[in-house]
């Protein structure tokens, strides 16, 4: 008897896993834009099209975005759907594009491995000669003529400049590796990431056994060293002005900056968080991961707090969130993961191809759980 209940559970496990979810999903994507808005009139049904790794989202206005991520991925949104756009940079590899930025929406940058540059001129991307082959992961544009990228070894640290001409290395006063950099002007600015690695005999950077949060700050001269709170590593920095500022990282750190020193702040998480953006004091988002499924957290003033993510599968991890406006924001994260925020509730939207990786992996997961409970 036990067993025949057990063989029922797990055949509606998997229908409804590998049946009804992927249904209900594709439902969703085929909604038609036109009649799926809020009252706002702000779409909530869209197809991402791609099952690329992205890492950034930046938005120029409502109608106008941009996001990055593996294989050199870069796809754009006009204000109805997210598009694959090509990149004719030519590399020996396709690299993975860490961070984009736009000045406007005829000039924007992206980074990435192997200090891999291209710009945005209105029409089309282009490679720029970068002084450096560590991978870039951030990169932020204080004006067309001014600029800063930070990153990652193998060996020390990098900080790049551009000077409206060219990029050239800046001197950190740190050999670690940095992850964020954030300009609040020409001459306050600040950067984040972490120290206390060592290399594997597979030449990947891990955890060493002396890790601390670094964080460093440029007062229009030179980039110093700040006293870090923490021993966490620091993945994303957000100023809201000169006086208040955020960076998130490991372990669901959150560090406040009150004008005089960054504080450890009570964080309702102990996963990764990977971003953090604020849209003014009071109202603000971060995201991040807990065992390869996404979180998000928001501020409302006065404490963070979570906030429910429509995403559960393995590998929704979210990588980076950009707010419009209190109404409407973007995070996007694994295969390809696009979510949107409409004012009250995060949208999720995927590509056919991701649907059909998350069927089969339930699929999977669904058999190897009914192959252990018959071995009972």
């Amino acid at each position: 008897m036990r067993s025949r209940v057990l063989k029922a559970g797990l055949i509606i496990v998997l229908v409804t896993l590998c049946v009804v979810v992927p249904i209900v999903i594709l439902l969703r994507q085929t909604s038609s834009p036109e009649t799926e808005n809020t009252e706002d009139d702000v779409t909530v049904s869209w197809t991402s099209p791609t099952t690329a790794e992205l890492y950034s989202v930046f938005m120029v206005n409502p109608d106008n975005g941009w996001a990055v991520g593996t294989h050199k991925t870069i796809i754009r949104w006009n204000g109805t759907t997210w598009n694959m756009v090509t990149n004719p940079a030519k590399y020996s590899a396709d690299p993975t594009l860490n961070s984009v930025f736009m000045v406007s929406p005829d000039n924007g940058w992206t980074v990435g491995e192997h200090g891999t540059i291209i710009r945005w001129n209105g029409t089309s991307w282009n490679s720029v000669t970068s002084p450096t082959d560590h991978w870039l992961h951030s990169v932020f544009m204080v004006s067309a003529d001014d600029g800063w990228a930070v990153g990652t070894g193998p060996g020390p640290g990098v900080i790049i400049h551009w000077n409206g001409t060219t990029w050239n290395n800046v001197t950190s006063p740190l050999t670690s590796w940095f992850d964020s950099v954030f300009m609040v002007s020409a001459d306050d600015g600040w950067a984040v990431g972490g120290d206390g690695i060592f290399f594997g005999d597979d030449g990947w950077a891990l955890p060493g056994p002396e890790r601390v949060g670094r964080i460093i700050h440029w007062d229009g001269s030179s980039w110093k060293n700040v006293t870090s709170p923490t021993k966490s590593w620091l993945n994303s920095v957000f100023m809201v002005n000169a006086d208040d500022g955020w960076t998130v990282g490991d372990e669901g750190t959150i560090l406040h900056w009150n004008g005089t020193s960054w504080n450890n702040w009570t964080s309702p998480v102990t996963c990764g968080l990977s971003s953090v953006f604020m849209l003014n004091a009071d109202d603000g988002w971060a995201v991040g991961n807990l065992d390869g499924v996404g979180k998000i957290i928001h501020w409302d003033g006065t404490t963070w707090n979570n906030v429910t993510s429509p995403l559960t599968f393995w590998n929704s991890k979210l990588h980076s969130v950009y707010m419009v406006s209190a109404d409407d924001g973007w995070t996007v994260g694994g295969w390809g993961t696009i979510q949107r925020w409409t004012g009250t509730e995060w949208i999720p939207e995927f590509s056919a191809a991701t649907l059909m990786l998350i069927l089969i992996s339930l699929t999977l997961a669904a058999v190897i759980l009914k192959k252990a409970t018959l071995k009972k």
